[in-house]
């Protein structure tokens, strides 16, 4: 027997946009039908049940912290080495993932101090030991009155906790803060080239800034991140880190990489001059030589 209640909607049927929904509510309140008040209830509970699905979901682990932790790099790191293997994106993005990858494999393996790093330490109660600490040949920190400290293999947001461990075995209960630097060279189309001692957890574009900014001539598209003679970072990446606020520890900077700002390509109207110049005398002396041999 032939149901006598109508159509029932169907969620096909209901497929509004918030907007559409509200004038819906508004049609409905001025004339009322079991068709559209059964639609209503339906758009309300697909908003509703989105609304709470949305809250429910558990947020992924952010591996763009301002400096990562170990178990941050390795997370990124099997999603690096994933979307290196995969065959649903191109061969170049591919292989800025595995560059990647191999980036923070060193990190994991090495830590992240070298010889030069500084880091700024302050000790409560103890002003000899606070300060501005250079890590030395061997990659160990010195603090007045201790053993050297080894910092090879520990990463910058291991630093604090680990130099409490340490100092610990000498002092009691001993109340440290750390601040890691990385030492940076800058050239390029840059205001003021030179090494500067960066704070690891500072955007791209703010060290940008501090090495004297850039210019209408700079073109960061052709900018690049160079550790030796290896471009670890190139211009797309490198652009793109500037406009989304990537900073130098999710870079996997370490000390002596060199940040190398690029130029926009200028015309030499010099050379232009010269050319346009060349051309006259280029045509007189055909001139000539054709009337020396009876061409002209």
């Amino acid at each position: 027997m032939a149901s006598k209640r109508g159509p029932i909607a169907t969620s096909t049927q209901c497929a509004l946009s918030f907007r559409d929904y509200m004038n819906l509510s508004t049609r409905l309140v001025a004339r009322p039908s079991r068709w559209t008040s059964a639609c209503a209830l339906l758009v309300a509970a697909t908003l509703f049940s989105t609304a709470g699905a949305t809250a429910q979901e558990v947020p992924a682990v952010d591996a763009r912290r301002p400096i990562a932790t170990r178990a941050e790099l390795q997370q990124t790191l099997q999603e690096a080495e994933a979307l290196a293997n995969s065959d649903a994106y191109s061969a170049s993005f591919r292989e800025d993932k595995r560059q990647e990858a191999a980036l923070i494999r060193e990190r994991l393996l090495e830590g992240d101090f070298y010889v030069g790093d500084q880091i700024l330490i302050s000790v409560t109660g103890d002003s000899s030991s606070s300060g501005t600490r250079i890590v030395g040949p061997g990659r160990v920190l010195t603090l007045p009155g201790l053993p050297d400290i080894p910092v090879r293999g520990v990463l910058r947001s291991e630093i604090e906790p680990y130099l409490i461990e340490q100092v610990s075995r000498f002092v009691r209960d001993p109340q440290i803060k750390a601040r890691p630097l990385i030492r940076l060279t800058f050239m390029g189309a840059i205001g003021k080239p030179g090494f500067y001692q960066m704070d690891a957890d500072k955007m791209l574009s703010d060290a940008l800034m501090d090495a004297g900014g850039i210019g209408n001539g700079t073109e960061l598209k052709k900018s690049t991140i160079k550790r030796g003679e290896e471009v670890i970072v190139d211009g797309d990446v490198f652009a793109k880190a500037v406009t989304d606020g990537v900073n130098l520890d999710q870079l996997n900077l370490r000390a002596g990489d060199v940040i190398d700002v690029g130029q926009k390509k200028t015309k030499d109207w010099f050379q232009t001059l010269r050319t346009f110049a060349v051309i006259p005398a280029l045509i007189l002396s055909s001139y000539g030589i054709g009337k020396l041999f009876g061409i002209f």
